[in-house]
């Protein structure tokens, strides 16, 4: 092979490269395929497939419950089918599930219309009125107005949708801003393609492109193109790549979760833990004498809504141990609202019972680097007079 390299005219040394590199593309392709079949199957449950569940406490898998039902009992034998149960009227579930109970369907508020009513297998569907819309990047916790007309020396580009405000330009044929960056857009196309030519070329002229004059040996160099490709085809089927860099990426996250202690006798070392500088160590809260603690670790849920940033939401639900499954269904709820966060919680607050407590919640915080919001979170319940600190 690198006799037929290095005697080849130049015009048929490119199409060859091309050849390996496609014929190399295609074998990691493969591997990684059939890498990924070999790590998960839907139907095997053995392997966490997605048509069963681990019951909690034992090594018991069951077949989950189709949409509309739920897990009235457990099954009793290995990949057994659990009793399911269709839900009652006004609740849904529209996935696979392993509940114990259906969701609530959602109410249309007084600016909404309903698009269609709430079945077994789908929430209730709601949509601003004519005239008004939610923007689907934000929560939508009220119907906004759209604007009644464009203003001067400009069209109308789009009507005003449920989820849109009307949109408005200059007509057609003025320079705009964005014929502005279409343009940019082509050149940086082009400068890209130049580049790429450039490349393309000198990693030919440097590997490949040796004149019949040219008596250098190719084995000589650091890395021969054809070694280099069988080097990277075995390391990928030996599972090497991708192994080591889990295993590097999994100790960097307990290296970045857990805190660090001294080797030598000293001072004790401790990496902080919230994104907050200067926060004091938690205090642990208790509920005030005379109410009911179920009671207010549910009211103390709209403060975490408002607090915990939306795009924490889902770290925080897999911190609280719960299931992708739940996450996903608490989502299906009004996603434009703090409707899902709520929904989350009170999953948590379901499977956790007399266990659940509001301190839990803040030192998961304190766990996924929100310790700042965790105190904040704090000092509010204890101003509204529904917990107060331990003493200690």
């Amino acid at each position: 092979m690198r006799w037929a390299l290095r005697g080849a005219p130049r015009w048929r040394c490119l199409p060859l490269l091309l050849l390996l590199l496609l014929v190399t593309e295609a074998g990691l392709g493969t591997a990684a395929a059939l890498g990924r079949r070999d790590k998960l199957d839907p139907l095997d449950p053995s392997r966490g497939g997605e048509e069963f569940y681990q019951v909690q406490d034992s090594h018991l898998y069951c077949k989950k419950c189709p949409a509309g039902t739920y897990v009235a009992d457990h099954c009793k034998e290995q990949n057994g089918s659990s009793k399911c149960l269709p839900c009652k009227e006004d609740e849904y579930i529209e996935y696979p599930n392993d509940f114990t109970k259906c969701l609530g369907c959602r109410t249309c508020r007084e600016d909404q219309v309903e698009l269609s009513p709430c079945r077994a297998v789908s929430d209730t569907q709601c949509a601003c009125r004519n005239g008004t819309f939610c923007s689907p990047d934000h929560p939508c916790e009220m119907c906004q107005k759209c604007r009644p007309r464009c203003p001067e020396n400009e069209v109308e580009l789009a009507p005003c949708t449920p989820h849109s405000d009307r949109q408005c330009g200059p007509p057609t044929g003025t320079f705009s801003s964005s014929s502005n960056n279409l343009l940019v857009i082509i050149l940086a196309l082009v400068a890209a393609v130049v580049v790429l030519a450039l490349l393309v070329f000198c990693f030919w002229k440097g590997y490949c492109c040796c004149s019949p004059g040219d008596r250098r040996d190719l084995s000589r160099k650091p890395y021969n193109v054809v070694d280099y490709m069988m080097q990277q085809v075995t390391r990928y089927r030996s599972g090497g790549v991708g192994t080591q860099d889990n295993i590097r990426n999994e100790q960097f996250s307990r290296d970045q979760l857990l805190p660090t202690t001294p080797s030598a006798p000293g001072p004790e070392v401790v990496v902080p833990r919230t994104s907050y500088p200067n926060v004091k160590p938690r205090r642990n809260l208790v509920p005030v004498q005379g109410k009911d603690p179920v009671t207010l670790l549910r009211r103390s849920f709209d403060i975490f809504a408002q607090d915990v940033p939306c795009k924490d939401w889902k770290r925080f639900g897999r911190a609280l141990d719960l299931l992708e499954n739940d996450i996903a269904l608490a989502e299906m709820n009004d996603k434009y609202s703090l409707e899902p966060f709520f929904q989350m919680l009170n999953t948590w607050q379901n499977r956790e019972g007399m266990n659940a407590s509001v301190n839990t919640l803040l030192e998961t915080l304190h766990q996924i680097n929100l310790g700042g919001i965790a105190e904040d979170i704090s000092s509010k319940l204890v101003q509204q007079g529904s917990f107060q600190y331990e003493v200690s």
